[in-house]
Order: structure tokens, then sequence, then C-alpha cells
């Protein structure tokens, strides 16, 4: 049985060696295991994946864990070395009904599903991932939500998929705003990638800014000043329309308290601040793995609209970013479109939830589900509205069990179609 090794013994490990291709390790461990990681070897890892992903860096993946994610039932499939390196790092959770699904973990505050896996071992976690995954040894079916399709990952599956007899499916994917330097620099941006009548707009709220006050780009990083901006991004957005719609990190202690303990001692994340005369009024999140940077949270004090605050903030913040060599490319971390940055950045990638499995007809009714849900989740909220839709959100931030039903029930209906 699956796990069954894994569930009866203490440390809640199972162990695939011997692979023809190297002598990689590949286990499966329980969610507390994580803490257990030498802190020097996750972070490296971090630092040296094939696709950068801070959601699944040390401080982020552990404070999960410790608030918001501590009763979701995770694990992680980790590779190692024989010399026990940390090449791989493969956090999931497991569907809860037939046939199961590791389905890579994500919370509502994090934007990017990408395994990490070590470049230079890249080929060989890939291979052993999918032998593990041949030998059911870890399940055979695995969905991952925020690939971006292009992304190393994506091509390094591809290249296994047909000698595995496995396919990936995208389920669903939307378009997510990227940043990248353009030759000749910020003017050259502002001059062809904004809409002209905007650009003007943008550089007359600016003047009308300053006519106001002191008006500073503020970027912080050491450990006390990003813990002393989040509080600041914590009122401000509290203060304003997430607050009075329950939606703000404060609304709810223990998204508070995750964020505090994601963004403490996190050498990858750092605050940009919009300062009037010393003080903020537009704050944005990012954080950094290798040379890409993600911004996935930001607030505006709503006393400052009539100057677009959040908007002068990015402006200000595409101009340092020509300005410097690191990092080489933002992105925007939005499932949405729409986002403030549509329109000021110059490129877009697309992302997809993605379904690695083998090639049957059970792998694509698990696929068939996953769209039926979708499809029912559209349907409803075009009939019901967004009442509907405010109840979802609370069911998916309060109770992720039920959630967890729900979005199983999908599948399960057209499983149950396909096999009848």
């Amino acid at each position: 049985m699956l796990f069954g090794e894994a569930e009866r013994a203490k440390t809640g490990q199972v162990t695939l060696q011997g692979h023809a291709e190297s002598d990689l390790v590949v286990e499966v461990v329980r969610a507390e295991a994580l803490f257990d990681l030498p802190a020097a070897d996750w972070d490296d890892l971090t630092a040296q994946a094939l696709d950068p992903n801070p959601f699944y860096a040390r401080p982020c993946l552990l404070a999960g864990l410790e608030t918001l994610d501590r009763d979701t039932r995770l694990r992680a499939l980790l590779v190692r070395t024989a010399a026990g390196q940390l090449v791989g790092l493969f956090p999931f959770r497991l569907g809860r009904l037939p046939p199961r699904v590791a389905v890579g973990a994500v919370n509502i505050y994090q934007m990017c599903g990408h395994p990490l896996i070590h470049r230079q071992f890249a080929t060989q976690v890939t291979a052993h991932w999918f032998a593990a995954m041949r030998q059911g040894t870890i399940p055979r079916r695995w969905r991952f939500p925020h690939v971006d399709l292009e992304s190393g990952f994506a091509l390094l599956c591809g290249d296994y998929l047909q000698a595995a007899n496995y396919d990936l499916t995208p389920l669903s994917s939307y378009p997510r705003p990227r940043l990248r330097r353009l030759p000749g620099g910020f003017e050259v941006h502002a001059n062809t990638v904004l809409a002209k009548g905007r650009l003007k707009e943008l550089q007359r709220t600016l003047r009308r800014l300053r006519e106001a006050g002191e008006v500073q780009l503020e970027r912080v990083e050491r450990p006390e000043a990003v813990r002393q901006r989040i509080e600041d991004f914590l009122a401000i957005e509290h203060a304003g329309w997430k607050g009075e719609a329950g939606t703000s990190f404060l609304a709810h202690p223990e998204h508070a308290r995750f964020l505090r303990a994601a963004v403490a001692d996190n050498a990858g994340v750092s605050i940009d601040s919009l300062l009037l005369d010393g003080r903020p009024i537009a704050l944005s999140i990012n954080l950094q793995a290798g040379a890409l940077m993600f911004t996935p949270k930001c607030a505006y004090d709503e006393a400052y609209r009539r100057f677009s605050p959040g908007l002068i903030l990015e402006y200000l913040v595409i101009e340092r970013f020509y300005a410097s060599t690191d990092p080489e490319e933002m992105d925007a971390a939005t499932t949405v479109g729409g986002h403030l940055v549509q329109g000021l950045w110059n490129e877009q990638r697309t992302i997809g939830m993605v379904l690695v499995g083998p090639l049957s007809p059970l792998t694509r009714g698990v696929a068939a589900g996953y769209r039926l849900g979708v499809s029912m989740r559209q349907r409803l909220r075009a009939a019901l509205g967004d009442g509907l839709v405010a109840l979802a959100r609370r069911i998916r931030r309060h109770n992720p069990e039920l959630w967890a039903r729900v979005q199983s029930f999908g599948q399960m209906a057209t499983c149950l179609v396909l096999y009848i």
C-alpha cells in the first residue's frame, strides 16, 4: 500500500535507492521532518534551484507549517546525493479521494508551485522522480499549481514523458506579468511599454505628490527594518477596503502570524515603500530567489488615493529596476487579470495548473474531474453572483479540509461517469 511503511514508521519515511542513472536517494517525509532539515542545505537548494521559488524557501514553508498549513497533512519528497546533499524538494499533499493524486503544496499566499530542483542535478532528480512514480513508491499522478509552462521543470518533464508513457496535461492557465530589462534603459521602457496618455498622467501625478511633500522610494532588506515595514504594511492594508471586507491579514490573526514568520530573518525578503515626508503611503512585499523577484503583496494608504500611490510606487520601482542589475527579472505573482502592473511591465508568462500522470483513462478522468470542478465554480459564480465567491473564499481560508472535499467532488463525479 502506498506509504504503508511511512505511516507505520515513527519517522514517517520511505526510501528509494539504486536507480541506474546515479546514486541519488529519494525519500518521503512527513511535515514535521522538514523542521530538522539542515538550514544551510535547504538555503543552498533554494539559491541554486532550476526554477526560482522563494515560496518554498525555508522561512516561508516552515511559517506555513506553523500556521496556515499546520493541519493540512503536508508531506515532502526529498532527493539527496549519496553524500547527503539536498538536491530536490517536492512539498505535496495527498488528495482525499481515489485515485491518489499528489498535489503540489501551496496556500493562498504562495503563488509558485515549482518544486525545488538543484540545477546541477536537474536531470537526475527528474529521472528519479519519474522512476518513483512508475514503481508506485510515490503517487503516480501529480498536480502542480502555478507552474510556468515554459519553465525548466516543465521542459524537463517533457524529456521523460514519452519514455515513461506519461503525459503532462495543462488543466488551466492564465497570463502573469513579468518585468525584464529592455535595451536602452528606463526611458526606452517608459516610452515604448507605457501608453502615452498613461505615462503623462503618471508623471503629472508624481509632480503633484512632490508638491505635497518630500517623495522617496525606499527599499529595506535588513531584518529589523523589514519587520518594521511589515507592521506598516499590515496597518495600511487593514485600514483600507481589505480590512472592511475581512480579507486583510490582520482580519485573521493566524494569517498575520504567517506573514510575520515568513519574512522574519528571511534573506530573500525586501520591502519597497513610497515615502511621503518619511512616512510610507504605499508598500510592496518582495520575495527573491536566485535572480527572480516576486511581488506577491502590495497596499496603499487610501487617504492618498487621489495621488495613485500604488501606481507611483510601481513606476519608481521600474525606474530603480533599470538602474541596477539585481534582480534580473520580476514576477507579479498574481493569479488574476487587471493587476496593477499590467500595462507597466513589458512581458507576460503563461502560468497554469498541470497534471503529470500515466497515459490512461484514469488520468484523463482525473483531468476531466478537475476541469469539471472549475466549470461548476464558474457557472455557479455566474448564476449566484459574488456572494457564492465570498463563501468559497471563507471556506478555503478557514476550513481547508472542507475546501479539499469540495474540490474533490468534481473529480469523483467524473470518475463515476467514466467507470460505471
